[in-house]
């Protein structure tokens, strides 16, 4: 055959010279000990960044109140710590609390109590187990300022002394102190800490803030001289005082800042006002800002964005995490250097662990058993016994109960007691020419009411009955407040959160809202009518002390702290200064849980059991039928009242309390409501436009799957809900429906602990399910396509 090109020489031969010359062109690496110190590769450090947030007390592994374990502990944090520093190198690991660490539990208290009593100056659990752990960082949460100032001033100087800084930036003093002038830090504002990479010292900074609104929700003898936000930052922004610090951390060496911010994520939309959007400003923060690197945000109790970004003004995406108060973050960095030696990272992993996965760190432990032990005791306590008659009703907002009237009671009878001691004969006189009272003696309470689901029954009763009867440790403010206003009170408070649902003939009253600003009355004599036009649906009858009520007449009510002066109620307009007696003041900081313990065992001491039979007051909701409302036959309707979802069959899901039906729009972690009309069993046309549409899918047993006209399934994330093309993993679409009081309970069988479809603050998220209407909801068919 003959060759094209005569030269060439054979395929084998070519072979042979190509591997030869390609081995000689291929670099020869000495051994790494031998290798020339410019052919080192880069060498880079991994660092993890643990955060906690809301642990709320749980530093025990038992609940004592209710005996269940509890996992969700700075025991079992501990033990994931630890293997954690073990892994990477403790001085690779940084470890942030992100605040709302103290209140919560009886472990977690009973050595602020026993402090604030002057009964011993060991610092709290909480306070030890920060140290114990090795928190590199704390920044208060807003359940710091539950507690007197001066009693936490000790434990954050505790913390400080013991390598646990205490970081607030935003804490100024208000210049009420001499020694302080306007402006200055309360706080450290951050710390700077070092990491060595490729051999060379680079410096982290960890930047705190606080909640803006502190002043909303707790007493200023919590917080006295101070302020949250620098007294130039009339917005209330949190990125405001971010500007005030990342250019000094910068100009200190910070290559990399990490912000711990006690905030929920919140939106970055229209301007900031006061208690309207100031309490979740974690989107804006990064949006108006550039310098954070890495964004710690808690308070919302959500995990549902963790371990997502959001992209800051410069463009940048900035990593947020949140343990919802339930996990442990864990995100780690590997950082390297740029030619020029200044820091690089990557984010290479970010998680939520569940602390429940690991066992309990045994040496703290027994640290904190003798708190758990002292705690044991407090709550052991007896008190004394109920009898019989209680009703066993968890309609604690849409109708009186024995349990609230319990609460009631007391706080309107022990302050009436205490303002005669206070003020004595010649007080009593002087006080009522002063403030223009013709009497001294409590007329009725304001009061939120929150707790976990517990009734008081017959048998003994204990200090664990009166921490389960009222959950949160507010104290008592007794002041002078008008007729008029106490019915302005009642107004707001039936428009903001009682709805009424006449359905097949069966009225239904839910509460909506926030249920900590869903005041419930004691010692009045009223009704609320619905059916009436706003501002027209409150009738008083009269006090139960005998007084006739006028509107032009001062009266005597209790208040809890947390609802005087609260923007989101009808005491807004009242503060501290207007009381004329008070726990805070008179009672160096007793709280409702020492009333109602002091008014049982006085009732019981009188006549051997209590009863609920001295709760003389009554009140009621009601919705009368109006003889002249059309039929729901002659209306238009949308969709009609399902019992239960059936296989094939297409659904609109409505919650009753807000009248709103789910739409695929998304706000923050949920979807948005929009709002329909509802009458008898019938949703009027038409639908608005982007209400969701489910076609249910039944399961044998029950569960069901519910996807829209688009084929997206509605799915469950921590925290809240979302739209997917596929059903999700791990059953996050699969859903079950439980009978509820005028409709059903929507549980994920996805989620842990028994969480559930809930509307909260105009959105659809996922909260852990309770008895209250902002988990009510009903299925309403539609025709189909």
């Amino acid at each position: 055959m003959k060759r094209l090109f005569p030269w060439a020489v054979p395929a084998f031969v070519l072979f042979l010279i190509v591997l030869f010359f390609t081995f000689r062109a291929l670099p020869v690496f000495p051994p790494a000990a031998e290798r020339p110190a410019e052919q080192e590769e880069q060498a880079s450090t991994e660092v993890v960044i643990l955060t906690t947030t809301d642990i709320h007390g749980k530093c025990w592994d038992v609940n004592l109140l209710t005996g269940h374990e509890e996992k969700n502990n700075l025991l079992r944090i501990s033990t994931a710590v630890r293997q954690i520093r073990q892994k990477y190198g403790p001085e690779n690991v940084l470890l942030i609390d992100n605040g709302d660490l103290f209140q919560g539990t009886q472990v977690s208290q009973v050595q602020l109590q026993q402090r604030s009593a002057g009964t011993s100056n060991d610092p709290p659990a909480m306070a030890v187990c920060l140290k114990e752990i090795g928190y590199d960082a704390f920044v208060p949460g807003n359940h710091e300022f539950n507690f007197e100032w001066d009693n936490m001033r000790g434990v954050y100087q505790w913390l400080d002394e013991n390598g646990v800084p205490v970081l607030a930036a935003n804490i100024c003093h208000d210049g009420s102190d001499p020694a302080c002038a306007r402006g200055d830090n309360a706080f450290t504002p951050y710390i700077i800490k070092t990491i060595s990479v490729n051999g060379h010292d680079h410096k982290i900074g960890i930047l705190g803030f606080e909640n803006t609104d502190i002043t909303r929700w707790d007493q200023p003898a919590n917080y006295p001289g101070l302020m949250f936000r620098h007294p130039e930052n009339d917005t209330w922004s949190t990125a405001w005082e971010a500007g005030l610090y990342l250019p000094q951390m910068k100009d200190e060496g910070c290559e990399f800042i990490i912000v711990s911010y006690h905030s929920g994520m919140g939106e970055a939309g229209s301007g900031l006002r006061f208690g309207i959007n100031t309490e979740d400003q974690g989107a804006r923060m990064i949006r108006e800002s550039e310098g954070i690197d890495f964004v710690i945000l808690g308070h919302d109790h959500t995990s549902s964005y963790s371990n997502t970004s959001r992209t800051d003004r410069a463009g940048k995406q900035i990593p947020v995490v949140n343990g919802g108060g339930t996990d442990l973050t864990k995100s780690v960095f590997r950082f390297s250097e740029d030619p020029e030696g200044r820091l690089v990272w990557e984010l290479t992993d970010s998680e939520n662990l569940n602390p429940g996965d690991y066992e309990a760190d045994q040496a703290l432990k027994e640290k904190i058993r003798p708190y758990a032990a002292a705690a044991e005791a407090e709550i052991e306590k007896p008190i004394g016994t109920t009898g019989d008659g209680w009703d066993q009703s968890y309609e604690f907002l849409t109708r009186q109960t024995d349990t609230v009237d319990l609460v009631s009671k007391a706080i309107m009878e022990i302050p009436t007691r205490r303002l005669r001691e206070k003020y004595g004969e010649s007080g009593t006189a002087a006080l009522k020419s002063a403030a223009g009272l013709d009497h001294l003696d409590v007329d009725m309470s304001v009061n939120s009411f929150v707790n976990s689901g517990y009734t008081v029954s017959p048998g003994d009763f204990t200090m664990r009955d009166v921490y389960r009867l009222y959950t949160y440790s507010n104290t008592i403010y007794v002041l002078p407040i008008y007729g008029r206003d106490i019915r302005s009170v009642l107004e707001e408070n039936a428009e903001d959160h009682l709805k009424a649902r006449r359905i097949n003939g069966q009225v239904y009253i839910y509460e909506k809202g926030s249920n900590f600003t869903n005041l419930v009355f004691g010692g009045l004599n009223f009704t609320y009518d619905l059916s009436k036009p706003k501002g027209s649906r409150v009738r008083i009858e009269g006090f139960s002390n005998g007084r006739p009520f006028e509107e032009d007449t001062l009266y005597l009510a209790s208040v809890n702290n947390y609802i005087l002066g609260n923007s989101s109620c009808g005491m807004r307009s009242f503060s501290e200064k207007d009381a004329i007696w008070s726990q805070a003041d008179d009672e160096n900081g007793g709280t409702i849980h020492d009333m109602i313990a002091e008014y049982v065992r006085e009732r019981c001491a009188a006549q051997g059991e209590l009863t609920p039979d001295s709760f003389n007051w009554h009140w009621s909701v009601i919705c009368p039928e109006d003889p002249d409302a059309p039929s729901s036959s002659d209306l238009e309707a949308a969709a009609t009242l399902a019992v239960q979802p059936e296989d094939g069959h297409t659904y609109v899901l409505y919650h009753e309390a807000s009248g709103t039906a789910l739409t695929d729009k998304v706000k923050g972690t949920g979807l948005k409501g929009a709002e329909i009309e509802a009458y008898e069993n019938i949703l009027l046309a038409p639908l608005p436009e982007n209400t969701l549409v489910f076609t249910a899918r039944v399961n044998d047993d029950g569960t069901f799957l519910l996807s829209d006209a688009q084929g997206r399934y509605l799915s469950a994330i921590y925290g809240g809900v979302k739209l997917t093309k596929s059903p999700s993993k791990n059953d996050l679409s699969l859903w079950k429906s439980v009978p509820g009081r005028g409709g059903m309970n929507l549980i994920n069988m996805g989620l842990k602990d028994n969480k559930a479809l809930q509307y909260y603050s105009q959105s659809y998220i996922t909260f852990s399910v309770s008895r209250s209407s902002p988990f009510i909801f009903n299925f309403y068919e539609t025709e189909g396509e």
